[in-house]
């Protein structure tokens, strides 16, 4: 992946009966927004088809770890630190 692109992950949250979470990649004003698990694209602007397979590879490899993550985020945690 490109040095420049930039990762956001949201908490876990639910979709149905699924603990889900979306990542959202973003460089150069493209962005992509993925649902994990399973890594389903809901949303493409401006890469291409080999970007988004290289997003596809990297949310498979990484998948598990990237949940781990978003479970580990708290928003009403940061927002009491200030």
């Amino acid at each position: 992946m490109n040095s420049e692109m930039k990762i956001n992950i949201s908490p876990i949250t639910r979709l149905g009966d699924r603990r889900v979470a979306y990542v959202l990649f973003t460089d150069k004003g493209a962005n992509a927004e993925f649902i994990i698990p399973g890594g389903e694209l809901l949303r493409n602007e401006g890469f291409d088809e080999k970007a988004l397979a290289e997003l596809k590879e990297y949310l498979e490899s990484e998948q598990d770890n990237l949940f781990q993550v978003a479970k580990e985020l708290n928003p009403m945690r940061s927002f009491m630190k200030d």
